[in-house]
């Protein structure tokens, strides 16, 4: 069983499945501003009342992610097949357990929160039955060739390869083109590596780390010595393969009670959203490009599945 980290890192799935041949890097200064204020502190018991935080505005869900990722597989498979590729590197992304959420999970991106978690699998991540099939798929090696990279990035630009001339970009750059617009560029894929950035700043606030306190001082009632939730966490002794025991439960338990008393995933997810609605703000132009993307992306991948993606 695995523990509980919380997602702030893109997967690579997410970067391999939008452009293989290239990585996606944080534009937007994620620090450096003055601690905004709190708008309103949610009471919050439970994932449930997590609310959204203002970046989620601007990155897809995973559903539309998945979407937006078939269509692209559509249109490069497409592609890659007029210069006589069998192209099946991205058939991954059908599967929707293999798609990475961009959106963070509220299960998990303020670390434990739910009481029935805790009591059933203590700080490990709850077991989830795969929907079919093994890892190990069907065995065929998909690994783009060295000849099927060229085309794909659009290294040959303009050559001729089996009678048909490369598009710029190769057969990714169409396909950005066709999903994600006419500049073809898939920045709302950044958003989740910078909000690592307003993470950080976030976690040290003192308003953070203030309630961070108050929950220390009430688990200090219940005997454990933890200075904030992360510590609990990732306490050494959780660190098994073994399912979790009685003491584990036990302080994951009165984890997540203390963050009831002290409301401290109410303050946190408040903070972080003044973070981000500080970086939406001072970024304004930059997001409105993000949300056209994104408007871009929904709309040309629901007209991409109606043909068959």
């Amino acid at each position: 069983m695995s523990r509980i980290r919380f997602p702030v890192t893109l997967p690579a799935l997410a970067l391999a499945a939008a452009a293989l041949v290239s990585g996606c890097s944080a534009d937007g200064d994620a620090s450096g501003a003055s601690a905004p204020e709190l708008g309103e502190v949610p009471r919050v018991r439970g994932s449930a009342d997590i609310p959204d935080l203002p970046l989620d505005a601007y990155v897809l869900t995973k559903e539309q992610y998945q979407s937006y990722l078939k269509a692209q597989r559509l249109l490069i498979r497409e592609c890659m097949s007029r210069f006589g590729f069998d192209f099946r590197a991205l058939d991954v992304v059908l599967d929707p357990e293999k798609v990475p959420d961009l959106r963070p999970d509220k299960t998990r991106y303020y670390f434990l929160v739910d009481a029935n978690s805790a009591a059933a699998s203590g700080y490990r991540a709850p077991d989830r039955t795969p929907s079919g099939g093994n890892d190990e798929g069907s065995g065929e090696d998909t690994t783009p060739t060295a000849a099927e990279r060229a085309v794909l990035a659009g290294s040959n630009a303009g050559k001729q390869v089996a009678g048909e001339r490369v598009p710029k970009g190769g057969c990714q750059g169409e396909a950005n083109r066709a999903t994600l617009g006419e500049d073809g560029t898939a920045t709302f894929m950044k958003l989740p590596n910078e909000r690592v950035a307003i993470r950080a700043r976030v976690d040290a606030d003192e308003r953070v780390r203030d309630v961070f306190a108050e929950w220390s001082t009430c688990m200090d009632k219940s005997g454990y010595d933890y200075d904030d939730p992360m510590q609990a966490n990732d306490d050494d002794r959780w660190k098994t393969p073994a399912p979790a025991g009685g003491a584990e439960i036990q302080v994951a338990k009165a984890d997540v009670d203390c963050k009831r008393r002290t409301n401290v995933v109410g303050v946190w997810w408040a903070v972080q959203a003044a973070y981000e609605k500080q970086y939406i703000e001072k970024n304004a132009e930059r997001m409105a490009d993000v949300k056209h993307t994104v408007d871009a992306v929904l709309r040309n991948s629901g007209r991409l599945a109606g043909s068959g993606a």
